[in-house]
């Protein structure tokens, strides 16, 4: 049955499955005061009447509405008038619109976007009877309402219901796609519509578009499927059988279809069967089709009347009214909007003027204030940088006498043997000369033998050491050339090993009682890498010398310790407490492809507390005079130029260690 197909779309199952329970409520209804708690509870009796008639669950229905509407009770107004109204389309759906089109106001008042796409669905149907492009546009409106709000098809299911309504209208192919969407989520357990009553719907769409065997087909499985009898499947195949000339089976069908309507009191399906059965009757009987001419002519007149039809127009031009005067309102509460908007936005514009305008007297006072102060920085800034400039070429020169000094006290080795052996070569060179001054008897042959092979030997030792002087100058000359500036392919074992020496030397030449253990630790698999060997040099060097001065000052600190007076002396260096002063450096590769250089010493260690200080530039832990402070801010600078990175990790009592890290490509 379509009226109660549409009945299990849209109203919520609340049923009552006895009479007694019904009978309960009624009695509840009888002592219970005109208020909002009645209003609900005729509500109840609508949407659980199963086991009333639907004259009486409509009565009941009214009854409700018109005490809402008294008693000035929205949602029951809403909830009553809802299912009141759905139950009157089908008997009078003027009266319905009417009560369903009061309603829509208070749903969109409440924002009550459930009950609000219900009544969409509701007054849709309604139109649907005379007016289906009406009815359509209020399906639309349904459904994009339900997709806004993500409203699921239990609630409504809303593209069977425009199946049904295309399908009224003729639109035949669109009804076939929605319906067909309507039939997947009755598949799927979303819809509430149960598949069986899709057949009879896909029989008049067929039936429409001309296959009758197709349409038979559908009619017959629709009644086959439903346990309740299906008026219009009975209605569809009398139309079937009225086609094919077949006109006892039409009577029969149509008669039944007939029966079917009135029982349960649809109206336009009985006006659409007594025209049937009188068309059927009007050459063979005409006393029985008189029967259903009047049947049809009087349910016409009470369902169709101008003045019904007119109040319907009413309703709807009414409500055309009412949006465009919502829309209206919008609209000049959106022009209203924007004329504050800007007014406010003139306002925020004035406001930054005047701000502007402030700043601006400000800035200029500030402006002459600050070049007063800008011309005292920029002189302390004159005097800052020639005093860094100095600092810098106080720390260079400190670096050079460094390097010298441990040049000087390389050269001065083999000096030594050049000058001893000169000497001594001199002597023997007298002696020869006296020897050989004797007459022939008295010169010792042998003796002069042996004099000529020692100057031989001196001489021979004289060029080894020359050259071997020879060769450091070269060296430290290569070493100290002036930069380029261009990365060269450099052995980094060999620059370490370089100078490591000369730092060594260095200290010597500066304290001879120093001494010191150097370890080694080279990878003999290291690449050579791109550096600029001077300026790696000179950090190498700065690292170094730094490590044998922390050496010293730990080697004095345990001599002061140990002296009875507390005062140390010269003498014993290494041996006080079993302490070995010990630099060592480490090259390797690491996991991630650098190249490391490690230099640790063990002396008294950094502090905690100046760790983060130790690259600063003029932070120096050297007393006042012997130290710039810039040696490792400039070797952090060449480092970081060269792309690596340059750390430390020091324990108080334990050494320092230092490790550059640098790209090997």
């Amino acid at each position: 049955m379509k009226k109660i197909f549409f009945f299990l779309c849209f109203t919520i199952n609340l049923v009552f499955a006895q009479n007694s329970q019904m009978d309960s409520l009624k009695n509840v209804l009888a002592n219970t005061k005109d208020d909002t708690t009645k209003v609900m509870l005729y509500s109840k009796i609508v949407l659980g009447g199963s086991s009333i008639s639907p004259e009486e669950r409509l009565d009941f229905g009214l009854k409700g509405y018109e005490l809402a509407k008294r008693t000035h009770f929205e949602k029951g107004q809403i909830e009553c008038g809802l299912n009141t109204g759905f139950i009157l389309v089908e008997k009078d759906y003027f009266k319905a619109l009417s009560i369903l089109h009061e309603i829509k106001p208070l749903c969109e008042k409440n924002k009550d976007t459930i009950n609000l796409v219900k009544l969409l669905g509701y007054i849709a149907y309604g139109y649907n009877k005379f007016d289906t492009e009406r009815g359509l546009n209020y399906y639309r409106a349904c459904l994009a309402l339900m997709l806004k709000a993500h409203i699921s098809e239990a609630i409504v299911p809303i593209y069977t219901a425009m199946g049904y309504c295309f399908k009224e209208a003729g639109i035949l192919d669109s009804a076939l796609v929605y319906l067909q969407k309507g039939y997947q989520s009755s598949l799927s357990g979303v819809s509430p519509i149960p598949t069986s009553n899709y057949p009879m719907h896909y029989g008049e769409i067929y039936y429409k578009k001309g296959d009758r065997d197709l349409a038979m087909s559908y009619f017959r499985q629709s009644i086959a499927e439903n346990k309740n009898p299906d008026g219009q499947s009975y209605l569809g195949i009398a139309r079937i059988f009225k086609d094919r000339n077949q006109l006892d089976s039409a009577k029969i069908y149509a008669k039944a279809g007939y029966k079917i309507f009135q029982s349960e009191s649809l109206t336009i399906y009985i006006i659409q069967s007594a025209q049937l059965l009188f068309d059927l009757y009007k050459d063979s009987d005409p006393k029985e089709a008189l029967k259903y001419l009047i049947i049809t002519t009087t349910t016409k007149d009470r369902l169709f009347n101008q003045n019904k039809a007119r109040q319907v127009e009413k309703l709807y031009f009414e409500e055309q009214e009412r949006q465009r005067k919502i829309e209206a309102e919008q609209i000049a509460y959106q022009n209203q909007l924007k004329q504050y908007s800007l007014l406010a936005g003139l306002g925020v514009l004035l406001l930054i003027a005047f701000i502007l305008y402030r700043n601006n007297r400000q800035k200029q006072k500030a402006n002459a204030i600050l070049q007063g102060k800008n011309e005292e920085i920029q002189s302390t800034l004159s005097k800052l940088k020639s005093t860094q400039a100095q600092l810098i070429q106080s720390e260079k020169m400190a670096s050079l006498g460094e390097l010298t000094a441990g040049i000087a006290h390389e050269i001065q080795n083999p000096l030594n043997f050049v000058n001893n052996f000169s000497e001594v070569s001199n002597e023997l060179i007298s002696e020869l000369k006296v020897e050989s001054s004797k007459v022939e008897s008295e010169r010792d042959k042998g003796l002069e033998d042996e004099l000529l092979n020692d100057i031989a030997q001196n001489l021979t030792k004289i060029n080894h050491h020359g050259k071997r002087a020879s060769d450091i100058v070269k060296g430290m000359l290569e070493h100290s050339r002036t930069s380029t500036g261009q990365k060269e392919a450099t052995d980094i074992n060999v620059l370490c090993g370089d100078y490591l020496r000369l730092a060594y030397q260095g200290q010597k030449a500066k304290n001879k009682d120093f001494n010191a253990t150097m370890e080694t630790h080279f990878d003999p698999n290291l690449p050579k890498i791109g550096i600029i060997p001077q300026d790696i040099g000179r950090v190498l060097l700065n690292l170094i010398t730094n490590a044998f001065y922390a050496l010293n000052e730990r080697n004095k600190q345990l001599q002061r310790a140990d002296s009875p007076s507390g005062v140390g002396g010269k003498g014993g260096q290494g041996q006080v407490h079993n302490y070995v002063p010990k630099v060592s450096i480490t090259t390797q590769l690491t996991a991630n492809s650098q190249l490391l250089i490690a230099v640790k010493d063990n002396g008294p260690g950094i502090p905690s507390s100046i760790k983060d200080k130790i690259f600063q530039p003029f932070f120096t832990t050297k007393p006042t005079g012997q130290g710039t402070g810039l040696g490792l801010s400039l070797s952090y600078d060449i480092v970081k130029a060269h792309g690596g990175e340059i750390t430390l990790d020091s324990n108080e009592g334990v050494g320092t260690e230092f490790m550059i890290k640098l790209p090997i490509a």
